[in-house]
């Protein structure tokens, strides 16, 4: 088959609280004579922390932008092919998990392919960021130490993810732009198509994978 979280701004959020509460502000003109002139005792902070937690918790709670990648979730079979212009297309088959986590926030999909020397093994995460109000999918596998970043919107007449994304291929150093479509067939199938634009050509498909229920 790229990432922002609202988590991010809320535990930043609790760092600096924590931070306000337990670390002493010591004043210029501060003196030690005696207990009057002790400071007294702040408040414990980690009443205030864990109401900024719980409200960041319920503020990212999922959406039905969420549901719309519910039909993926489950157990599948993949039959996956590789297109270039130079070889004739590689087909593997392989299984794909995926399953909801974090609360359902975020749909992980883990997907494997081929046997000893290439196999291929992947991860891809697929989440709806509601501050920007696009979907998108954050992918690693074992054919690089990179990551492909993607982002895109949700037809629901079409059941399309339309995807899109900038990458640097590892070994050739070049820079492509590629486009995903990700669609839901129905209860039992969806199917993934990965095109490359190319510089004065039609964009070339890359990659195909359709999954099946087992």
């Amino acid at each position: 088959m790229g990432v922002k979280t609202t988590g991010v701004a809320g535990l930043s959020a609790v760092a600096l609280l924590a931070s306000a509460g337990t670390v002493p502000i010591i004043r210029s003109d501060a003196t030690t004579a005696g207990p009057q002139a002790a400071a007294p005792h702040a408040p414990p902070a980690a009443p205030v922390m864990t109401e900024q937690i719980a409200r960041a918790i319920d503020a990212s709670r999922p959406g039905p932008e969420q549901q719309w990648l519910a039909p993926l979730v489950g157990s599948w079979k993949m039959d996956l092919t590789s297109y270039s212009t130079s070889r004739e297309p590689l087909s593997l088959k392989g299984t794909s998990d995926n399953r909801w986590v974090l609360g359902g926030r975020f749909l992980l999909s883990e997907a494997a392919a081929g046997d000893g020397t290439v196999r291929v093994e992947g991860m891809t995460v697929f989440g709806y960021d509601a501050r920007e109000r696009r979907f998108f999918a954050l992918g690693l596998n074992n054919l690089g130490t990179g990551y492909q970043q993607w982002s895109g919107t949700y037809d629901p007449r079409d059941h399309s993810l339309i995807l899109s994304a900038k990458q640097r291929d590892e070994a050739t150093g070049a820079a492509s732009v590629s486009r995903q479509q990700l669609k839901i067939d129905g209860p039992d199938r969806y199917s993934v198509r990965v095109f490359v634009d190319l510089p004065g050509r039609r964009p070339m498909k890359v990659t195909e994978a359709v999954f099946t229920r087992p």
